[in-house]
């Protein structure tokens, strides 16, 4: 159970850096020039997912996503962002606490 409630908070949080990457407006009449000097920016993501296993010591689990939020129309300033989730469960120790961690990532080059 604090797996499946773990990997359903990471979940959560990806969906909501996926939502916040990018919002469209309803298209109205005139529009079409607004349109044809914009360029298109192609968002990109990246999800890892891992395990290792090691007996008599338990499994490790891991998550991580990374994300381009935003950049600006000159390219010089970006907000990037990620997500991570990693636990231990079985061995001696018995399963760990979930650790779920963020990172926003603001940056401007002159």
């Amino acid at each position: 159970m604090k797996l499946n409630f773990s990997l359903l908070l990471l979940y959560g949080l990806l969906l909501t850096l996926a939502r916040s990457a990018g919002h469209a407006k309803p298209l109205h009449e005139g529009d079409s020039q607004l349109i044809a000097r914009l360029q298109r920016y192609k968002r990109q993501f990246s999800l890892n997912f891992g395990a290792t296993h090691e007996d008599g010591y338990g499994t490790d689990v891991n998550a991580e996503a990374i994300a381009s939020l935003w950049k600006s129309q000159s390219g010089n300033t970006k907000l990037d962002g990620s997500a991570s989730y990693t636990q231990h469960f079985g061995g001696l120790s018995g399963d760990g606490k979930a650790r779920i961690s963020g990172m926003l990532t603001f940056s401007h080059g002159y």
